[in-house]
């Protein structure tokens, strides 16, 4: 069976140049006061495709386990430990794991920091029918939720 895995070239690749560009805008090291990509950047990086190297960064900095990140980005456990650093998921797997940079972005805005988020998004809650908020995130339905859930608390609506 042919892979569909895509290799990072070592030269300046548009990848490579694309990635660079997007740490300014959106790199793991930015802070809660760092500006928002606007869609043109992030439609642009999700058709490139993100590293695995960038995965496992979202895993370490938001507490997931490979098994949560492979419901969120939709494929296998197997298959994301199959990848090495340099390969390139595919655009919608991409397009999920900077969905879900920006969700933790504004969480980590709304409820002040980013430990404070991570712990509500692993608490059962009840508007979320006594689930964690996380188990939400495999579905694209489910990050809207969330977003509208974290609408509420920034204006102070607690349901």
């Amino acid at each position: 069976m042919k892979s569909r895995v895509k290799k990072k070239q070592t030269e300046q690749s548009p990848q490579m140049l694309m990635e660079k560009d997007m740490s300014i805008f959106y790199g793991l090291e930015s802070t809660l006061l760092s500006p928002q990509p606007d869609a043109r950047h992030l439609i642009r990086r999700s058709r490139n495709g993100v590293t695995m190297h960038f995965i496992l960064q979202l895993l370490d900095k938001y507490h997931l386990s490979l098994k949560e990140m492979a419901a969120i980005l939709n494929v296998s456990e197997r298959t994301l430990q199959r990848y090495t650093d340099e390969d390139i998921l595919s655009k919608d797997a991409s397009e999920r794991a900077l969905h879900l940079q920006r969700l933790f972005q504004r969480g980590a805005s709304v409820f002040g920091s980013l430990d404070k988020f991570t712990g509500w998004m692993n608490e059962p809650a009840l508007v979320f029918s006594n689930e964690r908020p996380l188990s939400y995130l495999d579905t694209i339905f489910g990050f809207e939720i969330i977003e509208q859930e974290l609408g509420r608390i920034e204006h102070g609506i607690f349901a």
